[in-house]
């Protein structure tokens, strides 16, 4: 294996988040002991506004006001203590999870970068000055191999160089963490001390319920009141328009807002509603807060207020924490979950999230013109920017956001702003980032179906959601759609959940975006776009979506993994030989939906617009045929596990035919994108092992494979397949692949069974750089294979399943490994005993060569339905071997 002359070590802080924590809630329980609540530890004074006297579990009705105050400073100290300490435990717990994070990426893709050395510097240590290139520098002739080991070498380093940024950046931000810490706790719980650990969650209501005349001297009897509401709006009013500078009265307001903020997202966690008084207060906080700006009811209402923050001399810090509260109180507002509603939003909010789009009769909105609803959006966009990213609005809110936000992505998206009252692709994405947090707000962009409907909300009709979602597709992400792929993300994070509701919805979340995607329109929208796009020396001028935005293909490339079995193994024809068709339903006891050839073709199509993504598919299809051949010896089903696997490669080469034509009809000129996506294949290979489990469980689950199964086992990581270079699609290469895997299947689980075969067979194998056998952890050359030698428990063997990589791999020499794998093959028998669907054990045996022949013929059926159902309009990677069909 190559090695890289570059390293990576960050610094480490040897001391575990795990004791603060304990620290913490020992703390937690002497506060609970103090308080006479022992049963309740933390949650019934820290959860929702309460009176001291509610607080406090013993009889205090006759002690002094003085004694009351001892016991709420001691209650204050204890609470504040438990609550740094439980910030510094996150604080600690961060970095070493960032730099365990560091460390993932550096080892995956140094191991990436090693793995993708030629073959000829694979024994090589790679440095900044060797190899050399040696071929003629003005053409790069002959100097193939050492430019890849340099390009390798750079790449590395520029990942290096990103590392040592992100290193640096934890250890300060360990380092700032420590001293906030040590201020806090030499300057004790103050009001802005104990607002910063409301904010990071840290705690809620306890401070304000254990001494409210210290932390918020204007809420009577410790309430939250309309009267308090009204108050609070006019003060804050002030302060934001710079009419008043910042103070202490000011601080304390915040802290209050913070709480009810920080309430809403653990209610949201638990699932239970805020009190109907924090309901009032937030209703009447944003009705006060919105009526100056209102004239006969129309205006911009509180949609001013960041370009009055704006305005004043407010700090950007200052400025943020401001919008990031006024923005967490909208979302908490509109939750129906938390007892709010769309309807709770003050109007003028309302009507900047319609736009032109929704409700546009509504009584006192403006028609939008293009200033007023760039206006409208850049606020919005200012609104949510700064919200609490574990805070998610309401169904209503989460949808209109998507659906205005989309519409206005595909009117205006690609349309020039030379005056600049249009917000940029940043200030977009926060709109999206917010909406998308509401997973049944996906549900319906992706499905076009209601889950938890929000009633008295207008959501258009179909064809603003199928515009809405072409326009959050297609339009050109400055991050290339890192945010946006948030709406399709968790269909392949949820559909393995252990959890059976979440696990349905994203399943039939899946079939209903198939269903969308796969319409001849908007297929034909994503992948023509009129979006220009330049890739080496061709310039596109109506490029497919995934073409310019990589995070969204790659999202939905995880989704290709999640549901391969879907793809691999729905059939092209049914009984009647009639076209299989549409999307059927999700099946969640095998988690899979039934696709038409046509469909799963479409969705391939948009995975091969993108080189990385293409790349990576490419390596997916051939892991899941590894997979399947694993099945297939498991099992012996071969129609099962073979056709599913050879079909599958039909569509991606289908995929590819359909991609190089609409490129070709770009350019008017032939794109062969086998060639193109070539060197990506490789650079992808490295990073395979993450996707392989999905892969796995997809696989397994599907055909209901048993627990102990080597395919389990591989999604366990206690088995490894390592993906292979593209290959011609024929029968003689399809044997020798099902050949090379059934050898390996033999080694790991039966080694003995090699006893029975020629020695010659091993050592033409060993020889030919297929095969590694070692005695006693030495490896063994051809000549120390002698004729009587014995596979036993010191013997382990070892067999790459890439003919790619075989030394001997040309000409007679692969002839020989051909010749010998084939003997093998003849000489050796599968014993092999499952499971059946009734639950009886079957003991299974087979001829090692009569099983490749059974998975090769049914391989290549798959295969070869797929090739006479499109018309033979593939596109197979590689070249035929001379001498072979297709």
């Amino acid at each position: 294996m190559a090695t890289f002359a570059l390293v990576f070590v960050p610094r480490d802080f040897h001391y575990d988040s795990k004791p603060i924590h304990d620290c913490a809630a020992d703390l937690e329980v002497l506060n609970a002991r103090l308080l006479g609540r022992a049963d309740d530890l933390k949650g019934g004074f820290d959860s929702a506004a309460s009176q001291f006297t509610d607080v406090i579990a013993w009889d205090v009705q006759s002690l002094s006001e003085e004694d009351l105050q001892n016991w709420r400073d001691a209650a204050v100290s204890v609470t504040y203590a438990a609550s740094v300490a439980e910030r510094w435990g996150d604080i600690v717990k961060a970095f070493h999870e960032e730099r365990e994070a560091q460390i993932t990426t550096w080892e995956s893709s140094r191991t990436e970068k090693e793995n993708a050395v030629p073959s000829k510097y694979q024994d090589d240590h790679i440095t900044s000055s060797h190899p050399q290139v040696d071929g003629f520098w003005w053409t790069d002739w002959g100097a193939g191999d050492e430019a890849r080991c340099r390009a390798l070498y750079d790449e590395l380093v520029t990942v290096q160089e990103g590392l040592i940024d992100r290193e640096q950046a934890n250890w300060q931000g360990l380092q700032d963490g420590a001293e906030g810490i040590r201020t806090m706790l030499e300057q004790g719980p103050t009001p802005e001390n104990v607002r910063t650990l409301m904010e990071s969650g840290n705690a809620n209501w306890a401070f304000l319920n254990l001494d409210p005349s210290r932390y918020a001297s204007l809420i009577e009897d410790g309430e939250l009141t309309p009267e308090n509401a009204e108050e609070y709006a006019d003060e804050l009013a002030a302060y934001w328009s710079g009419e008043k500078p910042l103070d202490d009265r000011y601080h304390e307001i915040m802290l209050v807002l913070s709480m009810v903020g920080t309430s809403a997202r653990q209610n949201q966690g638990d699932g239970t509603k805020l009190s109907d008084e924090e309901i009032a207060f937030l209703e009447e906080f944003y009705a006060h807060l919105e009526e100056p700006y209102l004239r006969d009811g129309a205006g911009s209402g509180i949609m001013v207020y960041p370009d009055l923050m704006a305005d004043s001399d407010m700090s950007d810090e200052e400025r943020e924490d401001a919008l990031g509260l006024l923005g967490d109180g909208l979302l908490a507002l509109s939750d129906p979950a938390l007892g709010g509603g769309y309807d709770s939003l003050p109007q003028s909010f309302r009507y900047a999230v319609e736009g032109s789009w929704l409700n546009p009769d509504a009584e006192n909105k403006i028609p939008g013109t293009a200033v007023n609803i760039g206006m409208d959006m850049e606020a919005l966009s200012a609104l949510m920017e700064h919200t609490d990213g574990n805070l998610q609005g309401g169904y209503g809110l989460s949808t209109a956001l998507h659906l205005t936000t989309g519409a206005f992505l595909d009117t205006w998206g690609d349309m020039p702003d030379p005056d600049g009252v249009m917000p940029d692709s940043e200030q977009v994405s926060h709109i999206v980032d917010v909406a998308s947090r509401n997973t049944d707000a996906n549900y319906y962009m992706l499905t076009g179906d209601h889950l938890n409907e929000e009633e008295g909300v207008d959501y258009g009709d179909e064809e603003l959601r199928t515009r809405a979602l072409e326009g959050t597709l297609t339009y050109e992400w400055h991050d290339d759609g890192h945010t946006a792929r948030q709406l399709t993300d968790w269909l392949a994070e949820d559909v393995q959940s252990e959890d059976t509701e979440v696990r349905e919805r994203a399943g039939d979340a899946f079939a209903g975006f198939m269903e969308t995607i796969t319409d001849p329109d908007m297929h034909d929208a994503l992948t023509n776009t009129g979006v220009d796009v330049t890739e080496g020396d061709n310039e596109y001028s109506n490029a497919s979506f995934t073409q310019f935005n990589g995070e969204l293909a790659d999202s939905l490339a995880d989704v290709f993994d999640a549901h391969i079995y879907s793809f691999a193994n729905s059939d092209i024809l049914d009984l009647n030989e009639n076209p299989v068709t549409g999307i059927g339903d999700f099946d969640s006891e095998t988690g899979t939906v039934r696709l038409g050839a046509e469909e799963r073709a479409m969705y391939m199509q948009l995975l091969v617009g993108n080189d990385e993504t293409a790349g990576r598919m490419v390596n997916t299809v051939d892991a899941y045929k590894q997979l399947e051949s694993i099945a297939f010896l498991e099992s012996g089903n071969e129609a099962t596990a073979a056709r599913g696997a050879g079909q599958l490669q039909g569509l991606l080469e289908r995929a590819l035919y359909l991609d190089s034509e609409d490129r070709s009809a770009d350019l008017d000129e032939t794109i062969e994108r086998k060639t193109q996506i070539a060197e990506f294949v490789v650079g992808e290979a490295g990073s395979l092992s993450g996707n392989i489990p999905v892969i796995g469980t997809a696989l397994s689950m599907g055909m209901g494979l048993a627990e102990e199964s080597i395919v389990n086992a591989i999604v366990d990581g206690e088995y490894e397949i390592s993906p292979r270079h593209p290959v011609y699609t024929g029968e003689e290469s399809t044997t020798r692949a099902f050949q090379a895997a059934t050898f390996d299947f033999l080694a790991h689980s039966a080694p003995e069974a090699f006893n029975d075969v020629e020695r010659g067979d091993l050592r033409t194998l060993v020889g030919g750089g297929a095969l590694t056998i070692e005695r006693n952890g030495e490896v063994l050359s051809a000549a120390d294979i002698p004729n009587d030698f014995v596979i036993d428990d010191s013997v382990t063997m070892s067999f790459d399943t890439d003919p790619n990589r075989w030394p001997g791999n040309e000409d007679d020499s692969l002839s020989e490994m051909d010749d010998a794998l084939g003997s093998i093959m003849e000489s050796t028998t599968i014993d092999i005993t499952y499971e059946d669907e009734y639950g009886y054990s079957v003991d299974h045996s087979t001829p090692a060569h009569e099983g490749v022949e059974q998975f090769t013929e049914q391989y290549m059926g798959g295969y070869r339905e797929a090739e006479v159902y499109f018309g033979g309009g593939l596109e197979t990677f590689g070249n035929a071997p001379e001498g072979e069909g297709s």
